[in-house]
């Protein structure tokens, strides 16, 4: 029971208090970057609004093929059923979905609820405990979520009970009746691995004992095993099913068109570009550990939290803040700084700079840095294409992957922002261009032709389709050295696009305020390590909270034990101890401690009355300090108790029931500082 607060201490009625925590003051309000916070938090959630947009849209145009499909099986489940089956089948839709996460779901249940030819129920795991449950559910969520026909008054005891699968035929004929037409009953079972194999066999079984009731299970599973249902349900039942299995998109395919679509596309421009550290992060945890949409979206959200978190330019991601906004938070100075630092002399400021000319030196360089950007966008675009136009052709040696190295889409993302110019993959692609015949080369151009005329504002390609039409033109009777001439000329200009594009985004002015760069990704703030975080906490409690009203420090600066919270105190003990622990042993050391600390305590209090002002106070003090041991002893016990369940709740102890007495040790091979 949770109470109002510490005056519930003395109601002995009450089996817990809940006392609020209530800090005597933020740390941290008046740093010296701290004035400018606002700001940045508004940025960044401006930029991330923008980037999760973009990648959202992505996600859903990779399910619209996968869930297309679904839902046109499922509507149409009951059309072309086969003649002459010894009995029916029950159409059942698995969905194998490792990576694209609940959306997925939910974009082919939102299709199916919206459909008047279907009837849809979401079930989980927990609506399944027993059989008469789970009947139960499937019964009662139809009835209850359709529009019931009028009621048909029933003798007394004639019912039929609510897990009955009569029921659910008797509804749906009367329901069908109603509206003049014969909707499927869908029942969608949610993470189905999770379902006890047993309890399901029998479902199947009784719902295929009414075969005038048109029901589809739609089977959303994780599980990266197509075959999952062979291996766990016997002939029996699966000779009752009329299984159809997809598979949605998954693995390195989904992380290139996200990262691609998102970072290293014409029409799209984020506010802030990730870094290679970022997206080589993003490819080994993606790889390795979570193939999910979901570890994407978090990935980059994290990269995007230590950007506007880290970086006082970041202010200016989006756009120009005004002059009043930069002085009344004092960015002038650092802007002008950073300007100062660059390379490129058009863009020049010094300490007799108007703010106008400021806000117009911030303009160009993001003019610039998205300049540059475009170019890298533009190079690392036409030579996957040219790549990919290639292996449609059926050449062979241009994949990324060799012997020596396994290169992935990713791996050239890293590459072009780097600058790197060493590019084998480019090098075999321009070969095979210069040894293509007139037509492939003709399908070559018109290709990048047609990407770059389908891109938004294909102005600003003219130049480019220019090249691409005087090439193609050039082509028309060509043979012999003539043809290997033009080839030529066109893996130049690829490789010149190429080149052009690996120009550093350090070398812009103010970079940092729309670039991540080199900066490593924060690993620990998504994969941190429990345990030490935990022994870290205990034995060092201070160095996560260090706002204390009183504190007592010895000669050399270090903690003593008396200082600790109560758990580190108890946990400190609790090293020292076997492997079995005598609990009233742990007490007396722990009250020990304890009766030093309030020794402590109170000889302060007591040095702390100035004799100066009086006797009187210095009395009136150490009269204060004195305590009543009744209630200082029960006050004890509690704190013991507490810190004591706090090590129960983080599992460092095990109760054996061998000993009333004694609890047993679960953690060892601890490195106490001390």
């Amino acid at each position: 029971m949770r109470g109002t607060g510490a005056n519930d201490l003395d109601d002995f009625s009450k089996t817990a208090v809940y006392i609020p925590f209530n800090p005597s003051g933020t740390k941290g309000d008046d740093s010296e970057d701290g004035s400018d916070w606002d700001l940045r938090v508004v940025a960044y959630k401006d930029a991330w609004k923008k980037c999760l947009s973009r990648m959202q849209w992505i996600v859903l145009q990779l399910q619209h093929t996968s869930a297309k499909e679904i839902v046109v099986e499922v509507r149409t489940s009951y059309r072309d059923t086969l003649p002459g089956l010894p009995h029916p089948e029950i159409p059942v839709v698995s969905v194998i979905n490792p990576a694209m996460g609940s959306s997925f779901s939910k974009n082919i249940t939102d299709q199916l609820d919206g459909h008047h030819g279907c009837s849809l129920i979401q079930l989980y795991p927990g609506d399944f405990p027993n059989l008469v449950t789970g009947m139960r559910s499937i019964i009662s969520g139809f009835v209850q979520k359709t529009e019931v026909p009028q009621q048909v008054k029933h003798k007394g005891g004639t019912a039929l009970a609510s897990y009955d699968i009569k029921l659910l035929a008797a509804w749906y004929e009367a329901w069908a009746r109603s509206i003049n037409f014969r909707p499927n009953l869908v029942i969608v079972l949610h993470d189905f691995e999770q379902l006890d194999p047993l309890i399901m066999q029998d479902v199947f079984d009784i719902c295929s004992q009414v075969p005038q009731l048109p029901i589809v299970f739609l089977l959303s599973m994780t599980h990266p095993l197509s075959n999952y249902l062979n291996i766990t349900y016997p002939r029996s039942t699966l000779s009752l099913l009329r299984v159809r299995t997809f598979t949605t998109l998954t693995g390195q395919h989904i992380l290139n068109e996200v990262l691609l679509k998102t970072f290293f596309d014409l029409d799209f421009r984020p506010a802030v570009m990730i870094g290679p550290s970022t997206i080589q992060y993003l490819q080994e945890y993606f790889s390795r550990y979570h193939s999910s949409v979901d570890t994407i979206f978090t990935i980059i959200q994290l990269a995007y939290m230590k950007h506007f978190a880290t970086e006082p330019l970041a202010i200016i991601a989006n756009s120009t803040p005004s002059a009043d906004l930069l002085e009344q938070h004092g960015l002038v100075e650092s802007l002008q700084a950073s300007l100062s630092r660059q390379k490129d002399g058009d863009v020049n400021m010094d300490s007799s700079s108007s703010l106008d000319a400021l806000l117009a030196a911030i303009d160009d360089a993001r003019a610039r840095f998205q300049m540059s950007m475009h170019k890298k966008r533009i190079a690392l675009r036409i030579i996957l294409l040219a790549r990919a136009l290639l292996q449609h052709q059926g050449h062979s040696g241009v994949s990324l992957s060799t012997r020596e190295s396994k290169k992935t889409a990713v791996d050239v993302m890293t590459d072009v922002l780097q600058g790197r110019e060493e590019q084998d993959f480019v090098e075999k692609i321009l070969n095979v261009v210069c040894d293509l015949n007139a037509d492939d080369l003709e399908e070559l151009l018109e290709g990048v032709y047609q990407y770059l005329t389908e891109a938004d504002y294909p102005s600003r390609y003219i130049k480019l389709r220019t090249d691409l039409v005087t090439m193609r033109g050039s082509l028309k009777d060509m043979e012999g050295d003539a043809l290997s001439d033009i080839a030529a000329d066109v893996a130049d200009w690829i490789e010149a696009i190429f080149q052009e594009g690996l120009m550093k985004l350090e070398d812009n002015a103010l970079w940092e305020a729309w670039y991540t760069g080199l900066s490593p990704f924060p690993r620990e703030l998504l994969n941190p390590s429990i345990r030490a975080s935990l022994m870290a906490g205990l034995l060092r409690p201070f160095e996560f909270q260090d706002d204390f009203a009183e504190q007592v420090t010895n000669e050399n600066g270090a903690k003593s034990i008396a200082e600790l919270p109560d758990t580190s105190i108890l946990f400190k003990r609790y090293l020292d101890s076997g492997k079995m622990i005598n609990v009233y042993d742990w007490f007396e050391s722990f009250k020990s401690v304890l009766d030093t600390q309030d020794e402590l305590i109170r000889t302060r209090a007591v040095g702390s009355a100035s004799p100066k002002k009086g006797k009187g106070k210095a009395k009136g003090a150490a009269a204060e300090a004195e305590r009543d041991d009744d209630k200082w002893n029960v006050e004890v016990q509690a704190r013991f108790i507490r810190a004591l369940h706090e090590l129960d709740y983080l599992g460092f102890i095990k109760h054996t029931g061998r000993k009333a007495d004694h609890v047993q040790r679960t953690v060892f091979d601890i490195d106490d500082p001390e």
